[in-house]
């Protein structure tokens, strides 16, 4: 057995995150801090953003911020790829880097004693990124390897039409991993450039979460993160303002010899943590979540068979996200299975949820809260989002009296006034129709 085997916990009143046992600091550099000890794991687990992402990529160098990512554990100016990894192994240890549209994320797992070297590490790695030509050919090849297979994924390509359609001319309307043409012209000096631009502390975040106390954790990071400085930090470039469609879109993204069907349809969801956006959330669960996929599961998959799965999401970040509901259907039952969530989607417009339904949400989705904060990297996760969306350090105690505040009526108006059927966007990738 791992010596890292986390210890899972069970939240109380006394040890639920909150602001009488969250440490949140800002270290000289700019990043932000924010501990959380839990007494019954002696493991440690960090999670952080940086604030650079795609979205600073120009169109014709597409996949930079994804490939740039992917290659900062390939070694650095210190240390080999061999040896870089073989010192985070040696302590049983883990750290990943990725990215994404708005920001670079990181992860990582040790035992207490040993978090002074893995944070250590990971400023060597933010930092210092050697990107080797050898490896870097590499995962460019892997990459493109990955997008090759995305192009004869179904999903993949209804996902990639939806963004295209709903985003136009936003920055979120470009794949994040790039396309097979702007990574094929990928160079190394293009990754080394943008690292220079837009790597540093300043916007950055870390949660760290476990078995250390939150004192502890702010010394071992003013000995190592708060060391990290890069007086060139570009900031990244302002979202542009999102405007919604006023004509509904639909296009089919044809691959022969599919045996499904993907659709996606959706509307501009809520502004993440707004108040409309727990109303909805709510109405998303009984519309496409609860039970066996809510309301459209039990319409379009249980009674009338025409799908193999379908669920809503309501989405959330930074900026203009999508609320979406997308399916699995046999290519012959496409029109159908429109039809159908069209009435469903009716239904949801015209009245209020019932009571029952109210109910047997809230009571699903208050316990979900809990559940979420039970490891320790639930935590941090729940840390990182306290910082990004600007929330109370009370926030996890204040969400359920928020939830069960949200009413019948609050939610048709808050759902009438997103969802304008006259102005959906629908994609679908597979067999020609």
């Amino acid at each position: 057995m791992s010596r890292l085997n986390a210890v899972r916990q069970n939240p109380t009143p006394q040890n639920v995150p909150g602001s009488k046992n969250i440490l949140r600091e800002e270290l000289k550099n700019g990043a932000k801090l924010l501990s959380f000890r839990n007494s019954s794991s002696p493991a440690v687990v960090i999670r952080g953003y940086l604030n650079c992402g795609a979205v600073a990529e120009t169109v014709d160098k597409l996949g930079t911020a994804s490939l740039t990512a992917s290659m900062l554990m390939a070694g650095t100016q210190k240390q080999s790829f061999k040896a870089l990894n073989a010192s985070i192994e040696s302590i049983g240890a883990s750290l990943y880097v990725g990215a994404g549209s708005l920001q670079t994320t990181f992860a990582g797992q040790c035992l207490r004693e040993d978090l002074p070297k893995l944070l250590s590490t990971l400023v060597e790695v933010l930092d210092e990124p050697a990107f080797p030509p050898t490896q870097f050919d590499r995962y460019k090849m892997q990459t493109l390897t990955m997008l090759s297979i995305q192009a004869q994924d179904s999903f993949e390509q209804a996902d990639l039409a939806f963004n295209r359609l709903f985003y136009r001319d936003h920055p979120y309307a470009h794949p994040q991993t790039g396309t097979f043409e702007t990574v094929q012209n990928l160079t190394r000096d293009d990754l080394v450039a943008f690292h220079e631009r837009y790597f540093g502390p300043k916007g950055m975040a870390i949660a760290i979460v476990g078995g250390i106390q939150p004192e502890e954790a702010l010394q071992i990071c003013q000995q190592t993160i708060e060391t990290w400085q890069r007086p060139r930090q570009e900031t990244m470039p302002e979202l542009p303002t999102f405007i919604p469609l006023e004509t509904a879109q639909r296009e089919h993204i044809p691959l022969e010899d599919k045996s499904q069907t993907d659709l996606l349809m959706g509307t501009l969801a809520p502004e993440t943590m707004s108040r409309d956006y727990y109303a909805c959330s709510i109405g998303n669960n009984i519309l496409g979540q609860f039970g066996m996929m809510g309301r459209l599961g039990n319409s379009v998959r249980e009674k009338a068979g025409l799908a193999y799965g379908i669920q809503s999401e309501l989405s959330g970040g930074i900026g203009p996200v999508p609320w979406l509901i997308a399916a699995g259907v046999n290519p012959d039952n496409l029109e159908k299975a429109l039809r159908l969530i069209r009435k469903e989607l009716e239904r949801f417009l015209s009245q209020p949820v019932t009571a029952t339904e109210l109910k047997n949400s809230k009571t699903q989705m208050n316990g979900r809260i809990p559940l979420s904060l039970e490891s320790n990297s639930g935590v941090a996760t729940a840390l990182l989002s306290i910082q990004r969306y600007g929330l109370s350090l009370d926030y996890f105690s204040e969400l359920p009296a928020i939830l069960e505040s949200v009413s019948r009526e609050e939610i048709l108006t808050a759902a009438r006034r997103y969802w304008d059927l006259e102005k959906l966007v629908i994609t679908s990738s597979g067999r020609a129709y």
